[in-house]
């Protein structure tokens, strides 16, 4: 099968499917793909990442909604801290 039927097949899949595959995909990571010194995130992290999605996943009531009002919050605090911090 080539990536390309690969692609389409997965993108055909229904949502939960697709999410399945997905948590599947990046639990088999390592024995996909051979992991390198450099990578950006470690083991211990994708473990942190995968408890934390199954946690969500079995009570979404935990997740916060990232509302407009939300977003220009954060945009004001991070311009606040921003220009607080000291020049280089």
């Amino acid at each position: 099968m080539s990536i390309e039927q690969l692609e389409d097949q997965v993108l055909h899949l229904p949502r939960e499917a697709r999410r399945s595959f997905a948590r599947w995909f990046y639990e088999h990571e390592n024995q996909i793909v051979e992991p390198r010194e450099d990578d950006e995130v470690g083991m211990a992290t994708k473990a942190e990442i995968l408890r934390r999605s199954a946690e969500l996943d079995a009570n979404p009531a935990l997740a916060v909604p990232v509302t407009d009002e939300w977003f220009e919050q954060l945009k004001r605090r991070l311009g606040d801290a921003s220009s607080q911090a000291p020049a280089c």
